[in-house]
C-alpha cells in the first residue's frame, strides 16, 4: 500500500571525528623555484612560506579518520485534506555511530584548493525511536509507540567542495567557498511498547515482540552551497580553521515503511534549508605527517 502525504523533516547531527594526514610533496613547475618545497600537514604556514611568489605549486594532502556521530531526525505528516491537520511525528535519534572517513585536497598556488570530504558508517549505530499520532484533529496525540531497539542501518556524509582564498594577513587566510553536499542515514526500529487509542481514549497499551520489525525509514539529503572559511597558523605545527555553509537549495527523498500495516510514505521534497559549521585543529607531527581533530555541527530543514 502507498501514501503520500504532505511532510516537513528536521535533521540535526553533530560529529566529532580525528584524521591522519599524509601530506605529499607538490610538483612545482614555476623554473624560478628551486629546492624541495615545504609540505605542512592541513595547510600551516609553511606551505605559504615555502613557495614566496609562486603561484603554480601544487600539493596533495589525503586524511585517513574515524569519527563519533550523534543526531536526530524530525519527520513530521500532515493532512492536506483536513487543513494541514498534523498526523504523525516520527522522531529518530543516532546516539552513537562510530564513522570512517577519507579526505583529499588538492592545493594550486595559494589561492585555490579542491576538497573531497566522505565519511560512512563503520557498524550499525544504536539509536531510538517515537512515533506520536494524532487520529483526532484539535487533541493531543491519540497513539505513541517507543522503540528503544533502533539501528542506524545506513549513514554517510559526502561533501565535495571549491576553495577561493581573497583575503590574508600574516598567517591568516579568509575564503569563499561553493559545493556540494550529499547525507544518507537509515534506521530499522523493533520491538517496543505502545499506546493506543481503541475504543477509549490512550486505553490500550502493551508490548511488540522483541525482535519484530516495526517501522523503517530512510532518507537523503541533497544541496548546493555556499560559505566561508578561515584557517589561522598559531605555531610552525598548529593551525585552526573553520567554515560555515548555508543552503537554501536542499532537495531530498524519505521512504517511511510501516511493515505491520503494509504501509509505505514516500516523499520528495526541494527548496529546504542546510545551515552547517565547522571546527578542527591540525597538528604537524613532521613535514608529511599530521593529525586532526574537528567538531562539525548541521541542520536540515525542509517542508
Amino acid at each position: 500500500m502507498k501514501k503520500s502525504d504532505t511532510g516537513k523533516k528536521v535533521l540535526s547531527a553533530v560529529a566529532l571525528g580525528a584524521v591522519i594526514t599524509i601530506g605529499t610533496a607538490p610538483s612545482v613547475v614555476d623554473a624560478a623555484a628551486t629546492g624541495p618545497v615545504a609540505v605542512a600537514p592541513g595547510g600551516t604556514t609553511q606551505v605559504m612560506e615555502a613557495t614566496p611568489g609562486n603561484s603554480k605549486a601544487v600539493r596533495f594532502t589525503l586524511g585517513l579518520g574515524a569519527g563519533y556521530l550523534t543526531g536526530e531526525s524530525t519527520e513530521l505528516v500532515y493532512w492536506p485534506e483536513v487543513n494541514n491537520h498534523k498526523a504523525s511525528e516520527l522522531v529518530w535519534e543516532i546516539d552513537n555511530l562510530f564513522m570512517v572517513g577519507v579526505q583529499g585536497e588538492l592545493e594550486v598556488g595559494s589561492w585555490f584548493s579542491l576538497i573531497f570530504d566522505g565519511w560512512f558508517k563503520a557498524t550499525d549505530g544504536d539509536g531510538h525511536m517515537v512515533d506520536y499520532d494524532w487520529q483526532i484533529p484539535g487533541y493531543d496525540w491519540t497513539d505513541r509507540s517507543t522503540h528503544d531497539d533502533t539501528d542506524v542501518t545506513d549513514g554517510s556524509m559526502i561533501d565535495v567542495s571549491a576553495n577561493f582564498s581573497f583575503f590574508r594577513a600574516q598567517n591568516a587566510v579568509l575564503t569563499g567557498i561553493i559545493g556540494y553536499k550529499r547525507d544518507n542515514f537509515g534506521w530499522e526500529a523493533r520491538g517496543g511498547d505502545y499506546v493506543y487509542s481503541n475504543g477509549g481514549f490512550r486505553n490500550a497499551t502493551g508490548s511488540f515482540p522483541d525482535g519484530e520489525l516495526g517501522i523503517s525509514y530512510e532518507q537523503t539529503m541533497d544541496s548546493f552551497y555556499g560559505g566561508l572559511g578561515f584557517s589561522a597558523g598559531f605555531s610552525d605545527r598548529f593551525q585552526l580553521k573553520g567554515r560555515v555553509i548555508y543552503s537554501p537549495f536542499v532537495q531530498g527523498e524519505a521512504t517511511d515503511y510501516h511493515h505491520l500495516r503494509n504501509l509505505v510514505t514516500y516523499d520528495d521534497f526541494e527548496d529546504g534549508d542546510l545551515l552547517a559549521f565547522d571546527l578542527s585543529g591540525t597538528y604537524g607531527f613532521t613535514d608529511r605527517l599530521g593529525l586532526e581533530i574537528g567538531l562539525r555541527y548541521q541542520k536540515y530543514d525542509t517542508i
